[in-house]
């Protein structure tokens, strides 16, 4: 909530956009505007942009009725290393609540930058169809909830959040699982670790990683 009073009474919405992992705000300054209109977010009190210190983007004054929210360059599908992959969201104008952050995911891409110490795993799909699947990853034993989607490439950045508890061996073991866009289920023929000193090679959905780093594993799908 966006407690001061001066800015809730002037204040149309706030939005705020969180990384799909962690659920923290995107860190990146993002060039957030309204689509059809030359409205932009009120800047930070001293006008060095319009990210504002809880990470949300604060519009005043914006027009009644439904608006799209914009938050990457035009022509674009990324920026900064974020990405999304459902349609811009929209908003219905006036809120009953302005003062009530809208929270829009966005996901790291393939190739962006991943937090130093983080566990995470830079992973490739080979095999048919390996672009636009849904990945999901989970420490074994656990349900998954968190997802992405590979990229034309069948590459993704997957980055679980929270601490993974080690096995005996010191490694932190995972699963993953890969969805058709229909949403059935892709068989997995294991992978490999690049290089491959860094893992053991698997025969399926079963891998280990190294914690506190970005592990680059190679996925077969049949």
């Amino acid at each position: 909530m966006i407690a001061t009073d001066l800015i809730a009474h002037r204040l149309s919405f706030a939005v705020c956009f969180t990384d799909h992992f962690s659920g923290t705000p995107v860190a990146d300054e993002l060039p957030v505007r309204l689509e059809g209109s030359l409205l932009r977010p009120a800047k930070r009190a001293d006008g060095s942009g319009a990210r504002q210190s809880d990470g949300s983007y604060r519009f005043i004054g914006a027009p009644g009725g439904t608006v799209r929210i914009l938050w990457r360059d035009p022509f674009q599908r990324t920026h900064a290393g974020w990405t999304r992959f459902d349609a811009d969201p929209e908003v219905t104008l006036p809120l009953v609540d302005p003062a009530a952050r809208i929270a829009i995911d966005l996901w790291p891409t393939a190739t962006a930058a991943a937090p130093v110490g983080a566990l995470g795993v830079r992973g490739k799909l080979v095999g048919p169809d390996a672009g636009g699947q849904t990945v999901r990853i989970a420490r074994q034993g656990t349900a998954f909830d968190r997802m992405t989607l590979s990229d034309q490439n069948g590459e993704f950045l997957f980055l679980p959040p929270g601490r993974m508890a080690e096995n005996a061996s010191g490694l932190v073991p995972l699963t993953i699982e890969v969805l058709r866009p229909d949403a059935s289920p892709r068989i997995l023929g294991g992978g490999h670790f690049v290089p491959a000193a860094a893992g053991t090679p698997f025969p399926g959905a079963g891998f280990a990683v190294v914690p506190r780093s970005i592990s680059r594993v190679i996925f077969t799908l049949t």
